[in-house]
């Protein structure tokens, strides 16, 4: 690769950069493409501007990987928020639906140390619903259990 085919193919990527319709795995890939296509050149000039732009473009791709790592663990607690709060179904069916979720974000807090507490905070909610309903739960089967004793 030379100077001018390193300049389009950095320029791709900046724009893939820019869209954010590509995962930090792609990015990453493509910035070790470039890397490993460009160590045959040998021109002091072109072998510093080539470095220096590695480089921003590593800084541009650990941003964009923290930034759209932070995006996607909000969106998947909220998401899992939502389908626990849902009032569809049964009380069983409700509790399933709140475990799970509690189950989720705990999943994902661990996996993301940095976010842990507030993700953790965020299950707080989920569990007192979840044991209000068991108390109610609990009162429709004594009710049930009364009704077919009499």
């Amino acid at each position: 690769m030379n100077y001018d085919e390193f300049n389009t193919e950095y320029t791709k990527v900046l724009d893939k950069i820019k869209s954010g319709k590509c995962s930090w795995s792609e990015l990453s890939g493509h910035v070790t493409r470039l890397r490993q296509g460009t160590a045959g050149i040998t021109s002091s000039v072109d072998r510093a501007q080539i470095d220096k732009d590695l480089a921003a473009l590593g800084q541009m791709v650990d941003l964009s990987r923290r930034t759209n790592d932070r995006e996607d663990v909000w969106t998947v607690t909220s998401d899992a928020v939502r389908r626990a709060s849902s009032l569809e179904g049964t009380v069983a069916d409700r509790l399933a639906r709140i475990a799970a979720g509690i189950d989720e974000i705990t999943s994902l807090a661990n996996r993301n140390p940095d976010e842990r507490e507030a993700l953790m905070q965020s299950t707080s909610t989920l569990k007192i619903l979840h044991s209000s309903l068991q108390s109610s739960l609990r009162a429709e089967q004594a009710e049930e259990e009364a009704a077919t004793v009499r």
